[in-house]
């Protein structure tokens, strides 16, 4: 059983990377420039030309600023108008504009979801885990990488449901993934001037990572995992594989059309090969 969730443990692991990569693509572009704070109003009501300007996308660092007063419109008015404008790009635009149109939401869904808060926990762990030794209690590598709201509650419904749904709002991109990609390929695989092509090819292959996750019948990946680690947090020797239809198929990354076309322009090629191991 150990092998069985040491490979859980190593997926979350990986999933949790994804956030220092989305933190380090945020930059404060308005307040290094002078621009000043704009409204959710003002962008709500900015075309995609603008929108893409105004949030640094094409600089290789979006602006923190930009998305967290998109994200700051409690009604979720402003985050669904401006998503809405930048899929029309994404649909009719020319290749760059879709490819940064893409990505704009692709970040924009990743702040939603709260990866500032889970990023506090990453130094010390990750290097722990990648300087250890023996076996890992998955108490001790879930209590370092999750955030404590997400996992100090496990023995209840409510706070299961919660990494739950922190975990399928992750899986729930991979079809941003895939059309980011096929605007890449429709492009003859040049990529946008600008886009952080290696931060979207991480980005994307842990949304893969939690894609190709198979929970059992009456679970969304989400509550499989969750379930899991709430089980293994009590018990290290609890049996996960109930959770699961199978074991994660993890070389199938490598065959991924979208993950090939991401790693391939960012010249990562050799890196996607390691997913299986080889």
């Amino acid at each position: 059983m150990r092998r069985k969730y040491v490979a859980y443990a190593a997926l979350l692991a990986i999933f949790m990377l994804l956030f220092t990569g989305c933190d380090a693509l945020v930059g404060n572009l308005f307040k290094t420039a002078n621009l000043g704070q704009p409204s959710a109003e003002k962008i709500k009501e900015l075309d995609a030309t603008a929108l893409l300007a105004e949030s640094g996308i094409s600089t290789g660092s979006v602006s923190g600023t930009f998305i967290d007063t998109i994200l700051s419109d409690e009604t979720g008015a402003t985050k669904d108008a401006v998503i809405a404008t930048l899929e029309a790009t994404v649909a009719e635009g020319t290749a760059e504009e879709a490819q940064a149109a893409e990505a704009l939401i692709l970040d924009i869904k990743l702040a939603d979801i709260g990866a500032d808060e889970v990023v506090n926990n990453l130094g010390g762990a990750i290097a722990d885990l990648a300087g250890g030794s023996g076996d890992v209690n998955p108490e001790d590598i879930f209590n370092a990488l999750l955030p404590a709201d997400l996992t100090s509650d496990l023995s209840s419904e409510d706070g299961k449901k919660n990494l739950a749904d922190f975990i399928d709002s992750i899986d729930a991109l991979g079809t941003d993934v895939d059309t980011l990609a096929a605007k890449i390929d429709a492009n003859s695989g040049k990529v946008a001037d600008g886009l952080d092509v290696a931060t979207m090819a991480q980005t994307a292959a842990i949304v893969k990572f939690v894609n190709v996750v198979e929970p059992a019948g009456g679970y969304s990946t989400g509550e499989a995992l969750a379930n899991a680690v709430a089980d293994l947090k009590k018990d290290s020797e609890a049996d996960v594989t109930k959770y699961f239809a199978a074991e994660p198929d993890f070389s199938s990354l490598v065959d991924d059309a979208a993950l090939q076309t991401l790693f391939t322009a960012a010249g990562m090629d050799e890196l996607l090969d390691q997913f299986s191991g080889s």
